[in-house]
């Protein structure tokens, strides 16, 4: 148990760290995906067509069909409601779909 809080504790650190380091924000998608060699990788590349950049992906089977990921990308105007109907069209199920913008940072 304390190997996958770990797990998590990392991949969130990531994603932060992924929102902070991104000027123009970030594009974050909880997705699920058929759990089958290769279906990531092209539902990525669909997305890297798009000119869409992935900052970090975290990923993990839930059983021998189910798969599920958080896909954290860097932010292009306009393209977001475009990613998810490219997720979709590749097999996703889009269960969370977030655009975060940085206005203003306090330090």
């Amino acid at each position: 148990m304390s190997r996958v809080v770990g797990e998590v504790s990392n991949a969130f650190a990531q994603v932060y760290k992924s929102i902070l380091a991104s000027p123009s924000g970030v594009f974050m998608f909880l997705i699920a995906l058929p759990n089958r060699s290769g279906t990531l990788a092209r539902l990525t590349s669909r997305l890297a067509e798009l000119n869409l950049n992935l900052i970090t992906t975290y990923a993990y089977s839930v059983s021998e069909d189910l798969a599920m990921a958080l896909l954290v990308y860097e932010a292009k105007d306009s393209l977001f409601e475009k990613a998810i109907e490219e997720l979709r069209k590749g097999g996703a199920v889009v269960r969370e779909a977030y655009e975060i913008k940085i206005t203003k940072a306090v330090t």
